[in-house]
């Protein structure tokens, strides 16, 4: 989907009824379907009625479903697969800046974070993750990457940590065992992802908590996470790095490390159970 759909939608979600926030979550998640849909098709699609559909159209500024769709239709011609982001990045940039490019970015991105509030956020979702049960966290595609930082970390300090960034009929493998005070981490950047949505609602309705890192402010998940970290991230062109979001997972490590005094020991054993066996 389009970022400029995406900021539209966001912009007008808290406004939204329950019926049309279905339609609103069914956009984000499957932006390229609309094109191929009717008024009725999508309403049946997000369980709502076609009056429903409509409304939300016109709470977008539309006449109507039709002008809607061809609005999605035209921006999907202009929506970039992965190697045009990096090809137009290429484009943008020479070789011997490329460097300087990217980390300017990210400065860029740093420059403008409010550190207090996040910090605030960061240390709320550690005071959470100290006095949760196991641990599963979600990350698909390059969400992955943070993901597997946190879950290596965490496994480490001795919370028993579930990784897992697979969709599909495999997915619900991972969350059958979710019990009461578990805790899901989810990262979504871009794209909300069906199935972190999913594993948050079975998180909230076994009595557990759910925290989300995001680069959306008005992300549909919100209502479903008990806290959630905001960050936009730094890249060339349409190209957006995971860079930040892994210091956001390391920075919540390290604030979990400091309320539960027992990661460092378990980081400690671990050293000392390799020095027994020779695996300095």
């Amino acid at each position: 989907m389009n970022a400029e759909y995406k900021r539209r939608i966001q912009k007008i979600y808290h406004t939204l009824t329950k019926t049309q926030r279905k339609v609103a979550e069914y956009l984000i998640d499957n932006p390229s379907k609309i094109t191929l849909m009717s008024a009725e098709e999508l309403a049946k699609a997000c369980g709502v009625g076609e009056a429903t559909v409509i409304r939300f159209a016109r709470s977008l500024g539309y006449n109507g479903y039709s002008s809607m769709k061809e609005e999605f239709q035209r921006a999907l011609i202009l929506n970039l697969t992965s190697s045009k982001k990096v090809e137009d990045g290429l484009k943008r940039t020479e070789s011997e800046t490329v460097l300087q490019e990217l980390l300017g970015t990210h400065l860029e991105v740093c420059n403008k974070m409010d550190i207090l509030e996040l910090t605030k956020a960061l240390k709320r979702a550690a005071k959470i993750l100290n006095e949760s049960n196991d641990v599963y966290i979600f990350g698909e595609g390059a969400a992955l990457v943070p993901a597997q930082e946190l879950a290596f970390w965490l496994n480490r300090f001795g919370k028993k940590t579930w990784l897992f960034g697979t969709t599909g009929r495999s997915f619900f493998e991972h969350i059958a065992n979710l019990r009461k005070n578990d805790l899901s981490v989810g990262f979504a950047y871009r794209k909300i992802n069906f199935e972190l949505r999913i594993l948050f609602a079975e998180t909230r309705k076994r009595e557990g908590k759910n925290i989300l890192f995001t680069d959306q402010i008005l992300n549909p998940l919100n209502e479903l996470a008990d806290e959630t970290i905001v960050t936009q991230r730094g890249g060339i062109g349409n190209y957006r790095s995971m860079a930040i979001p892994v210091i956001m997972a390391d920075a919540l490590l390290f604030e979990f490390a400091a309320v539960n005094r027992a990661s460092l020991e378990n980081l400690k054993a671990l050293e000392q159970i390799r020095r027994d066996y020779g695996f300095e």
